[in-house]
């Protein structure tokens, strides 16, 4: 086994041994040491906005002439190396999410790395709080963070779900001609297209988009420059919204377009935007469990099932019944989406847990945020693959129709509810045609009651 070497490291506390080619320093170690609840650590998607954010405030500390153009520029570089590299630089963020409820041993994380990176650089000593961390606090910091992640991550789940809607769309007009039997409480009722019902699925997805862009729209206010409790102390009066205009620059081709947050004590004591968000998130995956559900209904058979569809075979459905094949796809989205809830379940608890000036779940809440936006955009294209390429099976659907009693609907308002029931009953207890018996309890001839029950003037 490779013996570790270590360096000593100092900070307000003493001295601590750290990792010798590590590129962080003593608090850094001291999170490690004293956060060993789970293995969990921030999601690259984090580490990415905060060093954007480091890039940012070093420029707008040079503007405010904080920091030397020098330094800045060393800083700002470094910090963007991070940003666009973070996979060569990931296993120096090893701290546990489970840490102190302001994130500040992850913002002294980040502030040490480039610390060290850019005093190589310059070959002169830079420090983590006083350079790197100027004009901030991990009180503004981590929100404006968490703010920027939900922005970014918002724009591609809505790119996602515009896929979705496109997917849908041609599958409707797909299936617009064919009429089946629809069901409520699982049991059959009136008919309709099976573009129509993909259509509804339509306008679910894109009624998912509306909440989520608009909550994406608050995020775009920053905290940034309010420091620890929101009032701006030891930061410029402009520094938030010269950070804002920095960001805005790193994230130009994304069409995030940040704002310093003119109360920025309201997002540092309250993370209740983040609640909405999530809300919108718990919408998506309310609305991802329904459609999954239909394709599971759908599909199911396919001899003593509805059998309407048959999803694209992708592996074998069991290790002991030969030729099984199951909704694999639609079975692992529906445990994305139970996720996705439990996430919701857990923000929200977090959400609600701020006391005074500041809010101490912030890791909590980055985490499961980031972690549920993951598992809906994967979710959302596995889904729209799904919907792409099942296959219609429109003998079983037109035999389904045809043998559907309920169809005896349409003639309440010629010969009324009560009689049209017995008709039903009959149907269903002699399980015969409902144009048989219906020609036999009512006056109406044949050709009327087919051109009565015509399926597709039923929809």
């Amino acid at each position: 086994m490779k013996k570790t070497l270590y360096r000593t490291e100092q900070d307000s506390l003493g001295k601590i041994k750290v990792p010798k080619n590590a590129l962080y320093g003593a608090q850094t170690q001291r999170a490690i040491d004293n956060f060993t609840i789970s293995t969990d650590i921030f999601p690259p998607e984090f580490l990415e906005s905060l060093a954007a954010l480091k890039a940012a405030c070093a420029n707008a500390n040079s503007k405010s002439k904080l920091l030397s153009n020098k330094k800045a520029k060393a800083i700002y570089s470094s910090a963007m190396d991070i940003h666009k590299n973070i996979e060569k630089y990931y296993d120096q963020f090893p701290i546990d999410v489970y840490q102190t409820g302001s994130g500040t041993s992850t913002n002294m994380n980040m502030n040490e790395v480039l610390s060290n990176i850019v005093s190589k650089k310059l070959n002169t000593n830079i420090h983590p709080n006083d350079d790197i961390n100027k004009s901030q606090s991990s009180n503004d910091v981590i929100p404006t963070t968490i703010n920027i992640c939900g922005v970014l991550l918002a724009l591609e789940l809505n790119d996602a779900l515009d896929y979705l809607t496109m997917r849908l769309i041609e599958k409707e007009f797909e299936t617009k001609d064919i009429i089946k039997s629809g069901r409520t409480h699982l049991m059959d009722a009136v008919p309709l297209s099976l573009g129509y019902e993909i259509e509804v699925w339509r306008e679910q997805v894109v009624h998912c988009n509306q909440p989520l862009l608009q909550s994406a729209e608050e995020l775009q206010y920053l905290p940034i420059g309010g420091t620890a409790i929101g009032t701006g102390l030891n930061a410029p009066k402009s520094f938030g919204k010269s950070v804002c205009n920095e960001l805005n620059k790193i994230y130009s081709k994304t069409g995030a377009k940040f704002t310093s947050n003119p109360n920025k004590s309201e997002m540092i004591s309250s993370q209740s935007h983040i609640l909405t968000m999530s809300a919108a998130l718990q919408r998506t995956a309310s609305c991802l469990t329904k459609i999954s559900n239909d394709l599971r209904w759908m599909n199911s058979g396919p001899i003593s099932g509805l059998s309407e569809i048959t999803l694209k075979p992708l592996q074998p459905g069991s290790s002991i019944m030969p030729g099984k094949i199951n909704p694999v796809v639609p079975e692992a989205v529906l445990m994305a989406m139970a996720q996705v809830s439990g996430n919701h379940n857990a923000i929200n608890i977090a959400c609600i847990s701020g006391n005074f000036q500041l809010n101490t779940m912030l890791p909590l809440i980055a985490l499961n945020m980031i972690v549920s936006f993951n598992l809906l955009i994967n979710s959302v294209y596995s889904t729209a693959n799904t919907i792409d390429t099942f296959i219609i099976n429109k003998e079983i659907i037109n035999s389904n129709l045809e043998r559907n009693p309920i169809i005896a609907t349409k003639l309440n308002d010629t010969i009324g509810y009560d009689l049209a029931s017995k008709i039903v009953k009959e149907a269903y207890k002699t399980n015969r045609s409902i144009i048989d018996i219906t020609q036999e309890m009512t006056d109406l001839t044949k050709s009327q009651i087919i051109k009565l029950l015509d399926p597709k003037k039923l929809t």
